[in-house]
């Protein structure tokens, strides 16, 4: 992370003649610091709000951003103070989208004043606002803060639940897309380990299951943390994945389900990636770690269902 730009100050003395351009470096100044300043600190993405509802209706779409704060790639704030509406065109050409929050400034038409030893008028404020604006996903933007991915497909429109940068602390773990998959993960490990603890087939594994359910109650206890970032959530789910091969893959295929769902924990696991792996990289892999849900969720109900307490 790194600025072309060299901050340059205004050296005032006595006698200086000021001009425009001088106010102008001492404003200019002072702004790039504030954007250093947040940027390193924070980061940049979505701080707070900014949420994304994706609505039809005949055929027409909009979208209601929630009010909320962001920070830019190039550390400037962007704050949308109140809910707003936003007509969508659907874009001609098929493929993924994302809606950008940009940045604007417009100088404002009510501090008109006159020029001096002129008969013009000159706006003398300068009003900084946003605006939104749907791009293609392959783009990227220095004055703007992506809000949510859309995919575009036969002229519908669907909401992409993928996650964009986050900055900041507030409220940021709790938004992200990732953690409720992580929770949803653990939360039916568990299940199905309450019920095999129920039966005899573990008796011979004990080492291996409870640690598993260790793993699986301290990322409860680690997801708590609102501040935990989208990194440590991709990070968590690889762990908790070697930790479900290590359990599933010795025990018994008493079912055909269990035997498949083993088989689909052996793939996931031999794909995690390397700790220093990209952001981009974990997130593709994510994508094969949140479909074991659906037949983790069939295995969960099937073990509850047919297991039999041990006599």
């Amino acid at each position: 992370m790194s600025f072309p730009h060299t901050l340059v100050r205004l050296n005032p003395y006595e006698g200086l003649c000021l001009t425009a351009d001088d106010l102008l470096t001492e404003q200019l100044y002072h702004r790039r610091t504030l954007h250093r300043h947040s940027l390193f600190l924070h980061g940049y993405g979505i701080v707070q709000g900014l949420q994304v509802e994706l609505e039809q209706r005949k055929r027409r779409y909009t979208a209601v951003i929630k009010s909320g704060y962001g920070i830019t790639r190039a550390g400037q704030g962007v704050h949308l103070m109140s809910d707003v509406v936003v007509p969508l065109e659907v874009p001609k050409q098929d493929g993924e989208y994302v809606l950008w929050l940009f940045h604007v400034e417009r100088a404002d038409p009510d501090s008109s004043r006159p020029v001096y030893d002129t008969d013009e008028q000159h706006e003398a404020r300068i009003q900084e606002q946003c605006a939104p604006r749907l791009e293609a996903a392959d783009q990227d933007f220095e004055d703007g803060v992506a809000l949510c991915r859309i995919r575009v497909r036969v002229g519908r429109m669907v909401q992409v639940q993928l996650p964009v940068p986050r900055a900041g602390r507030q409220s940021r773990a709790a938004e992200s897309y990732l953690k409720p998959r992580v929770m949803e993960f653990i939360r039916l490990n568990k299940k199905a380990l309450d019920a095999l603890f129920r039966t005899t087939v573990l008796q011979e594994m004990s080492i291996g299951s409870f640690g598993f359910y260790s793993a699986l109650v301290s990322a409860e206890f680690l997801l708590i943390e609102e501040g935990t970032t989208d990194r440590v959530l991709y990070r968590t789910a690889g762990t908790l994945i070697a930790f479900a091969h290590d359990f599933y893959n010795p025990l018994p295929s008493t079912t055909d389900r269990i035997s498949k769902f083993t088989e689909f924990v052996r793939r996931v696991n031999a794909e995690i990636p390397a700790p220093d792996q990209s952001d981009e990289t974990w997130l593709r892999w994510f994508e094969s770690f949140e479909r074991l849900l659906q037949p983790m969720q069939k295995l969960a109900d099937e073990l509850q269902q047919t297991t039999d307490a041990v006599r």
